[in-house]
């Protein structure tokens, strides 16, 4: 008989897969994380993104690079159905549908790095904040009390690596401009989404310190968790040392785009 064919009570498959001259059948490829044509955004004063279209990976890093005023944090929130486009755009997130099932999207997305958002309120403390979104994200009839040192490093070591932790009774006005960035992303991550973006990374000022914030994003990426970002410099992708090159998309050139600075 030969290997291909079925023997009795053997389906067709089931006998290709057990023939070891057959070709292994290959594995599509995950589907986009973000799939968009088309999308814009336009508010009273004009457009504000778009038209873009984005075909996102599942499971990576993705630069979105524009100058002051391209769109950048309306694109973010958008992609975490934060925000609704234009009729007429067609935007695909985690699977779902935006805007009709920005509910779900919402549920599985995280957002950090947000002005008005996700800001820290800089006269309380890191174990403050941390126990305010924990008791956000828990169900209303259970207590959160206190965040101990060891509870927080729990939470924080996956995005923070090799860096010190912050201690619990430090006040965020002390915490170092690279430290806020990543504990920002840390209560973004208590989510556990499966989509995370975060906004202007240019909040940490220099080139060398913001390395430390795109090293650690990439580890996050790495985990599986898609991780969108956003800046100003233009030459952001060419001066970073990069793990593996993220993707990187372009919202505007211009005279107002500008090299990092340092």
């Amino acid at each position: 008989m030969s290997p291909t064919q079925p023997t009795p009570g053997q389906t067709d498959e089931q006998a290709e897969q057990t023939d070891p001259t057959a070709e292994p059948t290959p594995t599509p490829p995950p589907p986009p994380a973000v799939h968009a044509r088309g999308l814009r955004l336009t508010g009273s004063r004009g457009p504000v993104y778009g038209p873009v279209d984005l075909d996102l990976p599942a499971g990576a890093l993705t630069v979105v690079q524009g100058p002051q005023g391209a769109g950048r944090s309306s694109l973010l929130l958008t992609l975490a159905g934060r925000m609704v486009p234009d009729r007429g755009s067609a935007l695909t997130a985690l699977g779902e549908p935006l805007p009709r099932r920005r509910g779900a999207v919402q549920r599985r997305a995280a957002v950090a790095g947000f002005s008005g958002v996700d800001d820290l309120d800089e006269a309380v403390t890191v174990g403050d904040v941390t126990r305010e979104r924990l008791a956000w994200l828990a169900p209303w009839y259970r207590r959160t009390g206190r965040v101990r040192q060891d509870a927080f490093a729990e939470l924080a070591a996956p995005v923070f690596g090799e860096r010190p932790l912050p201690r619990v009774d430090t006040v965020i006005w002390d915490l170092d401009e690279v430290d806020v960035m990543l504990l920002r992303v840390t209560l973004a991550l208590a989510q556990q989404p499966d989509l995370l973006v975060v906004d202007d990374l240019d909040q940490v000022h220099d080139s060398r310190r913001r390395q430390t914030v795109w090293t650690r994003l990439e580890a996050v990426a790495a985990t599986g968790t898609t991780v969108i970002a956003s800046v100003a410099s233009l030459d952001e992708v060419a001066r970073m040392d990069w793990w593996a090159t993220p993707e990187h998309v372009v919202l505007a050139t211009g005279p107002h785009a500008v090299p990092a600075a340092g």
